[in-house]
This record gives structure tokens, sequence and C-alpha cells, in this order.
């Protein structure tokens, strides 16, 4: 089997588990009374293009459409499938490489995570919509990826978890869908960068 292949098996497999994710979601699991922070985190998979099958400047990742609340339910408006097989069904994506995204977390005095590596995210805030929405916003003020509907799919949770005595985790999988990547920017108290 030549690597043209594999790399096309890989997108297909990635592409089922996404739908799977989608298509079963985790069940929500509240945060006990005595438990009152809850974080969110996001997962972001991104495909990196290779010379070999780079995107064309006009290729559109994804045509526009409004988030789906991880609350709600599908809608007309958005087919999460059709969002996805189209992304996938790109060259570029077909023949790229998936990528994850982990920061390093600065070094604090006090911080029982110093230098911990994580997935971008943090404790929901009252103007957030639902942890989803934590997870993306937290994303965009740790490392400045935007994961709004016009630049990823919001795919799911994984498995919840109370993590410690004092925080329950939230974890959600979105689909970056640019192959054009900006310098990360890191928040000065929150994480740093590998070089």
């Amino acid at each position: 089997m030549t690597a043209h292949t594999n790399t096309e098996d890989l997108a297909s497999h990635l592409q089922s588990v996404l739908l799977e994710l989608n298509a079963n979601p985790y069940p929500d699991v509240a945060c006990p009374p005595n438990l009152p922070k809850r974080a969110s985190v996001a997962l972001i998979l991104r495909i990196q293009p290779s010379y070999s099958h780079w995107p064309d400047s006009d290729d559109s990742p994804l045509p526009a459409r409004r988030r789906r609340s991880s609350v709600a339910q599908p809608n007309a408006e958005f087919d999460f499938e059709a969002s996805l097989s189209n992304f996938f069904s790109q060259e570029w994506v077909k023949h790229g490489d998936p990528e994850l995204l982990f920061i390093k977390r600065a070094t604090r005095v006090g911080d029982k995570w110093n230098g911990h590596v994580a997935l971008p995210g943090g404790k929901r805030d009252p103007e957030d919509e639902d942890d989803q929405a934590a997870a993306a916003r937290e994303a965009l003020e740790e490392v400045g990826i935007d994961l709004s509907p016009e630049n990823a799919i919001a795919v799911g949770n994984l498995p919840q978890r109370i993590v410690t005595t004092s925080w329950g985790k939230v974890p959600y999988v979105f689909t970056f869908n640019r192959y054009e990547i900006h310098a990360l920017e890191h928040e000065k108290y929150h994480c740093k960068g590998s070089g």
C-alpha cells in the first residue's frame, strides 16, 4: 500500500470517527453542588496540507453557517454530516496530515498546573452560552485560534469527568477547517510557546 492511499484511508477513518462522535454524544455530567468550578477544553484537530496537494487560494473550507449549541437539537440550518463530508472531500484534506494542538502551561508560583501539557481551555464565564462556547472562547484567548463556524466544525464532546475535588472537565472536539494558520498567540500567564 502506498503512502498516498494511507493518507486517504486515515482521512476516511477520521471522518467516520467524527461522524460517530457527533451522532452519539456523551451524556452531560453535571457538577455536584460542592464542585462549583467547571472547565471546558478544546481538542483542536487540524489537517496540515502536504506540498504535493497544496490547496488553491480560492478553496473555501466550508459554507458560512451558525454554530450549533452543544445543548441544542440539530436543525435544518446546519447539516453536520454534509459539512464534514464537504471538508473531507477536498484533495488537500484527503492527502494531509492530521495534527492536534497542545499547549504547555506557564510556570507560576503557587500554580499546581505549572508546566503541564494541556489542551487550551478554562472555566465557563457567565456570558458563555454553554460549555462548548467556553472552550471556543478560551482557545481564542489562550492561543488566538478562532473556532467560530466560519473556521471550524464543532464536532461534539468527549466523556466529561470530575478531575479533582474542585473541578469538572468538559472536553469538546473541533475540526479547524483552514489550511493557513497564523503564529499562535501565547496568553502571558496561561501558556508558553515551544520555542
